[in-house]
């Protein structure tokens, strides 16, 4: 599996976990295979874009996820929504390979973060719509 990206949700500086449901919204319906060994959903956009989530579940509720990595994350818009949405409703930051800054959906997610990351990362820029995703991400 390679690193590609990495979300993380955070509660006053300490991981924590929203509900797979909001995961399902946002990647429905291009979830076509889901591998409950490893944890990992594939969500395939048409023959030549697809990507595999490996979800970081709560050990005692599978139904809460702390984040996901995405292996192989394709160049496709409808990625870039889907991590929008989920920006938009967790306090949750985007990590890209390569050095990109990371990201937030929204300024009140800030405040949450943990302060190592930060200061290991970089302050993370509040994006507002899938492109300006696709932007960041295309900076990596």
């Amino acid at each position: 599996m390679s690193f590609e990206a990495y979300l993380n949700c955070f509660e006053d500086g300490e991981e924590s976990y929203f509900p797979t449901s909001i995961l399902e919204e946002a990647f429905a319906p291009f979830i076509t295979r889901r591998e409950t060994e490893f944890s990992c959903w594939v969500i395939t956009y048409d023959d030549t874009s697809s990507a595999d989530l490996y979800l970081n579940l709560d050990p005692g509720d599978a139904s809460q996820c702390s984040g996901f990595t995405i292996a192989r994350p394709p160049d496709n818009p409808r990625l870039h929504d889907a991590l929008w949405k989920i920006l938009r409703v967790t306090n949750s930051v985007v990590y890209c390979a390569g050095g990109c800054q990371p990201f937030v959906g929204r300024r009140e997610t800030m405040p949450h973060l943990n302060s190592d990351m930060v200061e290991a990362l970089g302050t993370p820029v509040v994006v507002s719509s899938g492109g300006e995703v696709k932007d960041w991400r295309e900076r990596s």
